[in-house]
């Protein structure tokens, strides 16, 4: 009898064609929860992200066999867009009540119990603070530098700049990153060396390995090598301006698109740049350590390993996004019990007043948040 009363709220509630006549009581049950759970705790709950895929030219199939993603057939893939929430392209939520959900619907609907009140007060609903991403350049990105904030509004309509950071997951052995020009170089010396096709005479080339992390503010001529995989965390801004695209075709044939003038009027010839404003190891202790990275002016980074034990942090009245580099572990937040593994994303309401990781395996996750807020203890 209760089985049958199950049943026939939960066609009331969802629709008879979602219950059909022999449909499994305990999957009844899991969705009636569902149905009946208000906004309020749809929204104290982890959100685990399905991402947006990018193909790239300079793409690879990495993804797939160390984070597990699953990629079309035949396609290099270059960007997984874990948190998006841009024009050209929507992350959604993978599971739970709101599955199917773009972070913009997000947005539109619960902004200030997914971003806080803080976040909400500087504008931040209009579009996510931040883009999460990850990276396989199987073959060299273009050499490429993004704009400021500045820049990027006067001549994209109000569209944000471009400050990054990347932390490196697996490099060959020869992997290699530009970052950045090389001492005293000037404008009309790089200009010319674009003209002339020798600007790889004007760049720093430095090695890189796992676990490496890159600041890349605005203005800094930038390009990872082959070979690489990243996490790349930034503001919400898909603007690059492309400097040199190594003389190869892009994916129809023909040459990608450079942008030289937006390029070297955004440039810091100066060579003052702003550092990233992590202060470096602030826990060490059995089981624990944690990396503050950066803490810029748009967003901040943790990177916190664990060794078999549990680790909680409050969110503050801020969102948290959580990616997983390696390992596995359960997340709980707000009462749900969510396993992660190496390549997920989950968003961390504002509302959900912590969140807990039971690791009973080694675990290395970045905790990305707005200014101030990512977790150091």
């Amino acid at each position: 009898m209760l089985a049958g009363r199950i049943v026939r709220i939960a066609r009331n509630r969802a629709g008879r064609k979602r219950f059909p006549p022999n449909a499994d009581c305990g999957k009844l049950i899991h969705l009636l929860r569902g149905c009946c759970q208000t906004d309020r705790e749809k929204l104290v709950q982890p959100l685990k992200m399905r991402p947006v895929l990018k193909e790239m030219v300079w793409g690879g199939r990495r993804l797939a066999d160390l984070l597990g993603k699953l990629l079309p057939e035949g396609k290099p893939i270059g960007e997984s867009w874990e948190l998006a929430d841009h024009p050209h392209g929507h992350s959604t939520v993978a599971d739970g009540p709101l599955a199917g959900r773009t972070l913009r619907w997000l947005l539109e609907n619960h902004a200030q119990a997914i971003l806080g009140g803080r976040e909400l007060a500087r504008g931040a609903a209009a579009r996510f603070p931040i883009f999460v991403k990850f990276i396989d350049a199987a073959d060299r990105l273009s050499v490429q530098v993004h704009p400021d904030d500045d820049y990027a509004a006067a001549h994209h309509g109000g569209e944000k700049g471009k400050a990054e950071c990347w932390i490196v997951l697996q490099a060959e052995p020869d992997a290699w990153i530009v970052d950045g020009l090389r001492d005293g170089v000037t404008r009309d010396a790089f200009a010319a060396a674009l003209q002339q096709g020798t600007i790889e005479d004007l760049l720093t080339v430095r090695p890189v390995r796992a676990g490496d992390f890159i600041w890349i503010p605005a203005g800094h001529v930038h390009a990872a090598g082959p070979g690489i995989v990243l996490a790349e965390i930034q503001q919400n801004s898909d603007i690059t301006y492309r400097l040199y695209d190594w003389n190869r075709p892009g994916l129809d044939g023909k040459p990608r698109k450079l942008h030289v003038a937006d390029a070297l009027e955004t440039i810091n010839f100066a060579g003052e740049e702003p550092d990233s404003g992590g202060t470096g190891r602030t826990a060490n202790e059995t089981g624990l350590l944690i990396e503050h990275l950066a803490d810029c002016h748009a967003f901040s980074v943790s990177r916190i390993q664990l060794d078999g034990r549990p680790w909680a942090a409050e969110t503050g009245g801020a969102y948290v996004a959580l990616i997983t580099l390696a390992g596995a572990a359960h997340l709980v937040v707000g009462g749900r019990t969510m396993p992660i593994r190496a390549g997920d994303t989950v968003l961390v309401p504002a509302d959900a007043s912590e969140y807990v990781f039971e690791a009973a395996e080694k675990l290395t996750v970045l905790a990305a948040a707005p200014p101030g807020k990512a977790p150091t203890q």
